[in-house]
């Protein structure tokens, strides 16, 4: 029975110390304390961001079947996806229903980067299309490479614009 007197405080003092500090062992805060201090803006939260961006020149895609209209269709869709913006990305199809429908490739939160296009085709019935290549980090850390045919066609008026992505 002393025994069991003498162990009680030490036990009841070993299971403080392992709740008093969230179970951190790594100095008074821990690294928890000092991601806590991080005020947005700083140097050090600004590099934790993810970053969006289109990694190379859409102007110097020089396929003949790729013209100036097509490139400024795919300029849009992609800069809408990089600035998460949704009027900007719609505004690359030719039809506000083309842009409803296909808002699913509107990838928000987390890191985008697109790396380049690896296959042009001109289709039957004046299709283009296009392979996109791009990195995405989720909001949540998961990293996906996905590789999607971007789809141009002229409308109506005879302007080039994004149609569908597949």
């Amino acid at each position: 029975m002393r025994r069991f007197y003498i162990m009680l405080p030490v036990l009841a003092a070993l299971l403080l110390a392992g709740c008093g500090n969230n179970g951190q062992l790594d100095g008074a805060e821990g690294q928890g304390g000092e991601a806590a201090l991080l005020q947005e803006g700083t140097p050090e939260a600004d590099s934790a961001e993810y970053k969006r961006e289109i990694a190379f020149d859409i102007d110097a895609i020089s396929d003949p079947i790729v013209n100036d209209e097509i490139k400024a269709s795919l300029k849009a869709a992609l800069e809408g996806i990089v600035n998460e913006d949704l009027e900007q990305f719609n505004s690359a199809f030719t039809t506000p229903d083309l842009a409803k429908a296909n808002e699913y490739g509107f990838k928000t939160g987390g890191g985008i980067t697109f790396t380049g296009v690896d296959y042009i085709s001109n289709q039957p019935e004046g299709r283009v299309v296009m392979n996109v290549n791009y990195n995405w980090i989720t909001a949540d850390g998961e990293e996906r490479a996905d590789s999607p045919n971007y789809w141009f066609m002229q409308s109506k008026e005879g302007k080039w614009g994004l149609v569908t992505i597949d």
